[in-house]
């Protein structure tokens, strides 16, 4: 039985080869977006630091943002 999760990673492999221009090499897949909660920010969160790094495309939960702001910590995007 195929996840909901496993039939998108196929609808974005087979998108990703057709759109060469069929030259066969695979395109670049995009990028998935990733949510951040408030326990995954607080497990990257080191104590006493100043700031967190999370991906560039992260969406971060409106809990998480009110912890940061409450504690000081800036958001870091790589």
């Amino acid at each position: 039985m195929l996840t909901k999760g496993a039939i998108e990673d196929l609808i974005v492999q087979h998108l990703s080869r057709t759109s060469t221009g069929g030259s066969g090499a695979p395109a670049k897949a995009p990028a998935r977006k990733v949510f951040v909660s408030d326990w995954e920010l607080r497990r990257l969160y080191k104590a006493g630091a100043r700031s967190v790094t999370v991906p560039a495309n992260a969406i971060i939960s409106p809990l998480s943002l009110d912890w940061l702001d409450y504690n000081g910590v800036k958001v870091l995007r790589n």
